[in-house]
C-alpha cells in the first residue's frame, strides 16, 4: 500500500508485509540491478518466489524456480515448496517437488497421462480409418451409379443438363478420373501415372466387393475377378479393405433403412 510520509509530503513509501525485511532488501536490489548474492538466495528463496509472483517479476520468478530445481530443493522443504508452487503458479517447480515428495502420486499421474495420450492417438487413428472407409464406400456407390445409370457426360444414359449436380458427391471426381484414364498415354506403364494408378485401384476394389460381376456394368469388373483367381498377391491387405467396406455398407444400410 502506498503511504505518504507525514514529515515530508513529497516522500511516499510502500509497505510490503508478510516477508522478512532482508528479503525485501534483496528483492528491491534485484529490481534495480537483476543481481543477488548466493547466500541471500539460499536464505530467502521462498520469500523471493512469493514476491516475484505477487509483484509480477517473471525474471526473478524463473531464477527462484531454477535455484530450487538445481540446488535448494531438499527433503526438509519439499512439502513447503510444493504448496508454494501451487499458490505461485509455478507448475514446473510443483511437478519437480511432487516427484520428490509424492513419488507414488507422480508415477500414477505419469501413467494416467500416458494412457490418455495413447487413447487420444488410438481414437484419432480410428476416426481417420472410418473417414477413409466412408469415402471409399461413397466412391464405390458413385462408381456403380455412373456406369449403371449415367451421370452428366459419362455413362449409358444421356443427361439433358450435364451441369446439374447429382446426389453422389464423389461423381465429379470419379468422372474426371475416368476421362483422364481414357486419354492418358501413360496408363499402361507401371508407375507411369498416379491418377491412372488410383483409378485402377478403385476398379480392383470394386471387383472385390461386387457380388455379381456378370451383370455388373462397371468396366473390367469380371476381368479383375478372373485375375484374382490367378493371383493372390496382397490378399491379406485387400481382404481387410473389403471387410471394412462391407461393414461401412452395412452401417449405411442400417442408418437409412427407415427412409
Amino acid at each position: 500500500m502506498m503511504k505518504q510520509d507525514k514529515r515530508n509530503s513529497r516522500r511516499k513509501s510502500i509497505s510490503i508485509l508478510g516477508v522478512p525485511h532482508d528479503a525485501v532488501r534483496v528483492f528491491i536490489r534485484f529490481l534495480y540491478s537483476s543481481c543477488y548474492e548466493k547466500q541471500d538466495m539460499e536464505d530467502f528463496a521462498m520469500h523471493l518466489l512469493v514476491l516475484s509472483h505477487v509483484y509480477v517479476v517473471p525474471h526473478l520468478k524463473r531464477v527462484c524456480e531454477s535455484q530450487f530445481e538445481n540446488t535448494l530443493l531438499n527433503k526438509e522443504n519439499v512439502i513447503d515448496v510444493f504448496q508454494l508452487a501451487l499458490l505461485c503458479d509455478a507448475p514446473r517447480l510443483g511437478w519437480i517437488a511432487m516427484k520428490q515428495s509424492h513419488p507414488s502420486l507422480h508415477k500414477e499421474l505419469v501413467r494416467s497421462v500416458s494412457y490418455e495420450l495413447n487413447s487420444l492417438k488410438q481414437r484419432s487413428r480410428k476416426q481417420k480409418e472410418i473417414q477413409t472407409y466412408t469415402q471409399l464406400y461413397a466412391a464405390m456407390e458413385a462408381f456403380v451409379h455412373i456406369c449403371r445409370d449415367g451421370c452428366r457426360e459419362i455413362g449409358p444414359t444421356k443427361v439433358e443438363n450435364p451441369h446439374v449436380s447429382c446426389g453422389f458427391q464423389a461423381c465429379n471426381g470419379l468422372e474426371m478420373l475416368l476421362k483422364h484414364l481414357a486419354v492418358c498415354k501413360l496408363r499402361s506403364i507401371p508407375g507411369g501415372c498416379s491418377r491412372c494408378k488410383r483409378m485402377w485401384q478403385l476398379l480392383e476394389l470394386h471387383s472385390r466387393i461386387c457380388v455379381d460381376s456378370e451383370q455388373c456394368k462397371v468396366p473390367l469388373c469380371s476381368s479383375f475377378k478372373e485375375r484374382m483367381k490367378q493371383s493372390r498377391k496382397d490378399e491379406k491387405r485387400w481382404k481387410l479393405l473389403v471387410k471394412n467396406e462391407h461393414q461401412e455398407n452395412w452401417r449405411f444400410s442400417f442408418l437409412f433403412a427407415g427412409y
